[in-house]
């Protein structure tokens, strides 16, 4: 049921995933223009509202000083809530990899918890008969199609991303996650050891980029640009300068000299 309700009543859930200032710019851009085209999914809690799918479009109505936005009310449960908000994370192209195995991960254990053992066993008795086999004993076959078509990605990859967001301790994902080891080919190596190992490989790999970066850091610094050339005023001024410089720094004996030697006709100089 779409409804407008006061933004200053809706709030994100505890675990939403990280408010993208990037995102929410762009998205105050879009409807500053064209108006909220997707309405927020919330549902009731307490008094107010909590968001179940949009909280980047609430943030960019908010920071438009928006008091009501539109709203598809509906009446889901702690885990069909909780479904949706993942759904709409594994649709955004923006998600790091160690959140997109996170939130597979995720998504697969709800999925099973709301379908049950059975469906998942009659979805693989269902391949069997039109001759398929079944694509892999961990996984529901219904829910890697069923996410695959949610996401456009393969089914190959919907069964790795479920398999290192299980496999990689929730601590070790935080600490690498938008970091330059953030990658699947990375998460794919420390999925293979025991979790205590894991947070040791990823602790030693991340001291050793922040080691690499400040050797390159410290590089760049000691590379001496070349000053521009200096036209012909500056480069008089600078001369001189120079030569005040080396008056103030000469003896009075040297400066004697000095003007003895200037005070010479230049043809009597050279001949001498």
């Amino acid at each position: 049921m779409l409804r407008d309700l006061p933004t200053d009543q809706i709030t994100r859930r505890a675990d939403a995933r990280t408010v993208t200032p990037d995102t929410v710019a762009g998205l105050v851009e879009s409807i500053g223009a064209v108006g909220l085209i997707n309405p927020i999914r919330v549902r009731q809690s307490g008094e107010g509202w909590e968001v179940i799918a949009g909280v980047h479009r609430l943030e960019a109505c908010k920071a438009l000083g928006l008091a009501e936005v539109t709203c598809d009310v509906v009446t889901d449960d702690d885990l069909h809530a909780e479904l949706a908000m993942i759904d709409e994370n594994l649709c955004r192209a923006e998600l790091s990899p160690s959140d997109r195995a996170r939130q597979t991960a995720r998504r697969k254990a709800i999925y099973e918890e709301l379908n049950g053992p059975a469906k998942a066993n009659s979805a693989r008795a269902a391949n069997a008969v039109m001759g398929r086999g079944d694509v892999n004993e961990h996984y529901s076959p219904t829910f890697v199609a069923s996410t695959a078509a949610l996401t456009g990605q393969s089914e190959r990859l919907i069964q790795l991303n479920a398999e290192r967001g299980q496999k990689i301790l929730p601590e070790v994902l935080d600490m690498i996650r938008g970091t330059k080891i953030d990658t699947g080919t990375y998460m794919d190596k420390l999925k293979t050891m025991p979790g205590s190992d894991q947070f040791k490989a990823a602790q030693r790999d991340l001291l050793h980029l922040r080691h690499l970066d400040r050797q390159a850091v410290s590089a760049r610094s000691k590379i001496k640009i070349a000053d521009a050339p200096l036209n012909d005023d500056a480069a008089q001024e600078r001369q001189v300068a120079a030569l005040m410089s080396a008056w103030n720094k000469a003896s009075a004996e040297a400066r004697q000299e000095f003007l003895e030697r200037i005070d010479t006709p230049v043809f009597d100089r050279s001949a001498a």
